[in-house]
């Protein structure tokens, strides 16, 4: 990725959040902004986010990521000093899911490396 690439996710990714929290403070309160990613082209983003709470929480958020996704767009091409604004693409990022694999890997190689402990020997 070229360094314009990755000047420009960081921007779209703060500028994402900040519009969020700016504009629609209760709506937005449990999403978290994780990442942003730029087609090499600056066409597109994918704008990753992570909501705290269980399966109603996520479908509310999706469905309300989804309807202000222009308004998001305007927010954020008004901060861009680009030709053209990129088109924002909302993915649902599985935060804990990986917390959980990684959890259990570590798990996993610390019982590795733990040694044999002896069997009780008669002397």
């Amino acid at each position: 990725m070229s360094q314009r690439q990755l000047r420009v996710a960081e921007l779209i990714q703060r500028e994402v959040s900040v519009a969020l929290r700016r504009n629609w403070i209760t709506e937005s309160a449990l999403i978290t902004i994780t990442r942003a990613t730029v087609s090499p082209d600056l066409r597109q983003v994918r704008v990753g986010y992570a909501v705290s709470g269980g399966d109603p929480e996520k479908k509310a958020a999706r469905a309300f990521l989804k309807r202000i996704r222009r308004e998001l767009r305007a927010a954020v091409s008004g901060v861009l000093q680009m030709k053209n604004a990129p088109e924002l693409i909302l993915a649902e990022d599985d935060v804990t899911g990986g917390v959980a694999r990684v959890q259990a890997l570590l798990d996993e190689m610390s019982r590795k490396d733990k040694p044999a402990t002896p069997a009780d020997s008669d002397e």
